[in-house]
């Protein structure tokens, strides 16, 4: 079970990158809307800079890392970071799966709007499994 009932979510940078701004939108969905109150959203360039709050935050609550790209920024700054990780979302394998991509970076389009939505879900449903200690 979460300590205090919160789980981190990591998730991608990649400002650039179309599924990047997939990745960021649905956790945003997740931590505004869908767990407020279970999900606390952690930013890759704190942990970058070695930001102490951000890090003693990765070590102390279960972390769900949402990376936009086979690079996997947000698992591999967990790890380094010495992170719990309890979950984990890889935003290209969903995208396929569901058979969606978005249409840009800066406009993710209504494609890239139902995939966020749709990993959004997926997110949520890890944030209760980790906050039931399953």
């Amino acid at each position: 079970m979460s300590e205090g009932g919160k789980v981190v979510v990591l998730t991608c940078a990649g400002m650039d990158k179309a599924l990047g701004s997939v990745a960021r939108a649905s956790v945003f969905k997740v931590v505004e809307e869908l767990r407020p109150d279970k999900a606390k959203l952690v930013c890759l360039p704190p942990l970058l800079a070695g930001v102490a709050s951000h890090s003693k935050m990765i070590r102390s609550l279960p972390v769900i890392t949402v990376d936009g790209c086979a690079e996997r920024c947000a698992t591999k700054l967990a790890v380094k970071n010495r992170g719990r990780i309890r979950g984990r979302v890889l935003v290209p394998d969903s995208a396929k799966k569901h058979d969606l991509a978005p249409q840009s970076a800066s406009n993710i389009g209504l494609n890239g709007e139902k995939l966020a939505e749709i990993i959004a879900q997926e997110i949520a449903s890890i944030v209760d499994r980790v906050i039931q200690g399953r």
